[in-house]
């Protein structure tokens, strides 16, 4: 088959730099001098490369608010945002498990995992933390003090869910927080690297031939020498990491690119681990509870890191999906994407991005021009459809910006441009297109999204 060539690269030579020179202009006199590389969109319709990104968005994480089944009493809002994957840690302090040596009970984590399974979503199991009863000074997350109750008890955690319980697809996750929780280190004791040992050799002990994954280490930033040492270790030791995982919460998305960087950086001295998952299961504006969580711009703020990490990281986890039961405290409810039962159970405005981001499907197309403010992400689908999710995010809420917008690769005649904004209204129009380039100046006021459709009529 003959390829493709991307039509990007001529065209920008071609027609760049007056649309460059009035989109810097506006940038300029919007925000009065203040410095930053304004937006020049460019979205190639005919060269597609990869899947749906649906996958990086489609995961969700609930963390240790109550010793309870807190995904349930919400399942049928939960399912309705079409999760691939829910994330849960505190398996082993808050759902009485473990009752003893070889003595274990699941009844509350099968309550849990089968309100996950009840949203369509696989369980990904953070395997944290160490009893009370069996750790080192009668503390929670403290190491084992006996390494095989430790190992016994994940092999039967992991034989319960990918053997008897046949779940297909499970990701096992080393520890949450180790660098918090227990306070582990890489580099000497209490040692991580240990407790990946002895937990990856228990999971595969535990789940025999079933389809699963395990990785970790779940930091609560992106820490290099943490990954090096797991990387090393791992190769060392002959075991299984089928996924690297950390926390990133910022408002800052040069953060998170900075992240997938280093680690690139990484990855270049580590080539057997190139095709290793990247994911991030805990995301979002900032680590404490904060009135970003529930305004709008916590949505945008979602719409933005999905457009900075698509292609860049397999899967990001929202953290998280229920609030606490907690009272407002700095301003907010609580991470959660829905308001705590006690308080209505009510979607907030970053539930309304993941709907919004489910709008979008087909492959991806390839895009050029990203701002400091301004990001898109472009999809074909199936039916020949183009998707453009626009976005604006800027944490200070001053910056609105007019930017020039290009499809190229069209095929002329007529269209219908659908506009849905996000949290907005929907509006459509017939357009006529006489060649093979759309192009237009668009404008989007602070933190606002817009998806653009393009059906050939």
């Amino acid at each position: 088959m003959k390829k493709k060539r991307s039509l990007l690269k001529p065209l920008l030579i071609a027609a760049s730099i007056p649309i460059i020179v009035l989109g810097l202009k506006t940038a300029i006199d919007i925000r009065k001098g203040a410095a930053g590389i304004p937006a020049n969109i460019v979205i190639d319709a005919v060269n597609t490369h990869g899947s749906s990104p649906n996958t990086l968005w489609q995961n969700l994480g609930q963390g240790g608010e109550e010793m309870k089944d807190m995904i349930g009493p919400v399942a049928p809002l939960v399912r309705s945002l079409q999760p691939k994957l829910i994330r849960i840690d505190h398996l082993y302090d808050y759902y009485n498990v473990y009752n003893g040596p070889n003595n274990y009970d699941f009844t509350r984590l099968d309550q849990v995992i089968n309100s996950i399974l009840s949203t369509g979503a696989k369980p990904m199991l953070s395997l944290s933390y160490t009893p009370s009863s069996m750790a080192k000074d009668n503390k929670v997350a403290n190491i084992p003090n006996n390494w095989s109750d430790w190992n016994n008890l994940i092999t039967a955690t992991a034989h319960r869910y990918s053997v008897e319980k046949k779940i297909d697809g499970i990701y096992y996750e080393v520890w949450n927080e180790p660098d918090l929780f227990g306070g582990w280190l890489y580099s000497k004791d209490p040692n991580y690297l240990t407790l990946y040992q002895n937990t990856a050799r228990a999971v595969v002990a535990g789940a025999g031939s079933a389809n699963y994954k395990i990785g970790g280490p779940a930091t609560t930033g992106f820490y290099g020498n943490w990954i090096k040492a797991l990387f090393q270790f791992c190769t060392t030791n002959h075991l299984p990491l089928n996924f690297i995982s950390w926390h990133r919460y910022s408002k800052n998305m040069l953060d998170f690119d900075n992240d997938f960087n280093t680690l690139n950086g990484i990855l270049s001295q580590y080539p057997q681990y190139f095709g290793v998952e990247r994911l991030i299961t805990e995301v979002g504006p900032d680590s404490e509870p904060n009135a970003w969580y529930d305004s709008k711009v916590s949505g945008i703020h979602l719409l933005a890191l999905v457009n900075t990490l698509v292609g860049k990281v397999h899967r990001i986890f929202p953290f998280e999906i229920v609030d606490g039961p907690l009272s407002v405290r700095n301003g907010s409810t609580g991470w959660g994407l829905i308001t705590n039962p006690a308080n209505g159970a009510r979607p907030k405005p970053r539930f309304f991005a993941l709907k919004f981001l489910n709008q979008i499907s087909g492959s991806q197309l390839g895009s050029l021009g990203n701002g400091s403010w301004v990001t898109a992400l472009a999809t074909k689908k199936d039916d020949g459809t183009i998707q453009v999710m626009l976005v604006n995010y800027d944490p200070s809420g001053t910056h609105s910006e007019t930017f020039p917008l290009r499809i190229v690769g069209l095929t002329s005649g007529k269209y219908v441009l659908k506009r849905t904004d996000y949290l907005g209204s929907t509006s459509s129009q017939e357009i006529t297109i006489p060649s093979y380039l759309y192009q237009t100046p668009f404008y989007l006021e602070a933190n606002s999204a817009t998806l653009l459709e393009l059906t050939h009529q």
